[in-house]
């Protein structure tokens, strides 16, 4: 029993170390000036929102090292934005393509006793539309059959969206696409679409496919307001209620479309009405990626 004892504190010792090590290493790459700036566009926002909390990220694409670390660090909680892995699994899998049709009816599906919602249920749903399109308007449908027709259940799901780094606490083909029943952070959220803008986590044809699909999102869908007329933006958002009438408002993406050279992630936790994560998160993300394009090293070209 002692020797259990001691080798606990051991590897509780390593644990510490090894968290403050990664701690050290992000401190030394964070830009005093752009944290600055984060800083105030994050508090600026939540002030007007009359958010309970939020979070700011930027992320250098090509090296992964956080360039700025805004707002609450204890931001563990389900994520919309998930419905980008469930976009690039699907694709990956070659059972769906950005132009294939889905049917999303009047935006309420019942599924056994389950009942999927989209966003505009009450103004009669989206109806038929092309996949890039029903991702672009984050329709909670089109996730789940998108999921359902590439996945034979949702253990095989679920141990896709593990291999990609997320960590399902609750297994189900009809939730776990759009995000429900999926424990994410901010961070791993950044750092999977930083994966896709290095083009690092998937084939080429694939990753170009989800690429198309989140730089339609701002030019197209509900992330317009991301939109910057400084650079081309890609990105995807996400409005999650997380019960107790809270929600999560997201947008997570990343610029130049071309050649990326950095991605941003904004978190915002409120509650009630309005919320959105195009609006709230998209504007937000647009400031900081206004700000980051003024920087004199965004006018030099990025190592090879």
């Amino acid at each position: 029993m002692k020797g259990k004892i001691i080798l606990g504190v051991c590897l509780a010792l390593i644990a510490s170390c090894s968290s403050k090590k990664q701690e050290q290493a992000q401190e030394s790459t964070i830009d005093v000036q752009l944290q600055a700036a984060v800083d105030s566009i994050l508090q600026q926002g939540i002030e007007n929102l009359c958010a309970t909390s939020g979070q700011a990220i930027v992320m250098d694409v090509q090296t992964g090292a956080v360039k700025a670390l805004s707002g609450s660090d204890s931001i563990r909680q389900e994520s919309g934005l998930v419905r980008l892995a469930t976009l690039l699994a699907t694709i990956e899998k070659k059972s769906v393509k950005l132009s294939d049709t889905v049917d999303v009816g009047d935006g309420i599906l019942a599924i056994g006793g389950d009942t999927l919602r989209d966003h505009n249920w009450r103004t009669g749903g989206y109806g038929s539309l092309t996949v890039k399109r029903a991702f672009a308007f984050a329709s909670n449908i089109a996730g789940y059959k998108i999921a359902n027709k590439a996945f034979k259940n949702g253990r095989e799901f679920a141990e896709v969206l593990e291999k990609y780094g997320y960590h399902v606490t609750d297994t189900s083909l009809v939730y776990n696409p759009s995000g429900h029943g999926v424990i994410t952070t901010p961070l791993q959220n950044l750092q999977f679409v930083n994966a896709i803008a290095q083009g690092s986590i998937a084939d080429k044809a694939s990753t170009d496919s989800v690429k198309a699909a989140l730089e339609y999102c701002v030019t197209d869908g509900l992330g317009r307001l991301a939109a910057s007329d400084k650079v081309r933006v890609a990105g995807v958002m996400a409005t999650t209620s997380l019960g107790d009438n809270l929600y999560a408002a997201e947008f997570c993406g990343f610029f130049p479309v071309d050649k990326p050279r950095y991605s941003i992630i904004v978190c915002i936790n409120k509650r009630g009405f309005p919320v959105s994560g195009g609006k709230m998160g998209g504007e937000m993300f647009r400031q900081i990626a206004d700000y980051i394009i003024m920087m004199p090293e965004m006018s030099r070209q990025p190592e090879q």
